[in-house]
């Protein structure tokens, strides 16, 4: 299940960042996957709480990669930046 905040990188660009439940992942434990930009948010059609696929994009930075609609909240809000 995911809830998002956002980063404020050195070059002060702001990025979404979803937070997850701890899950071990190639070795290590994830807890937090980069949202990159208002796309990749409308492209996933996330929504606060959604349960989710993670995986490591080159083998280091987890990245989101679909959403499990059948485990939706009927309560989610969309996700909107």
């Amino acid at each position: 299940m995911i809830s998002v905040d956002f980063q404020v990188g050195r070059t002060g660009a702001v990025t979404p960042v979803a937070n997850l439940e701890p899950v071990p992942l190639a070795g290590t434990t994830v807890k937090r996957a980069s949202l990159h930009n208002a796309d990749i948010i409308d492209g996933l059609d996330l929504h606060l709480n959604d349960m989710v696929s993670v995986e490591k994009g080159g083998e280091i930075i987890p990245k989101i990669t679909a959403v499990d609609l059948a485990q939706r909240p009927v309560n989610g809000k969309k996700l909107s930046l």
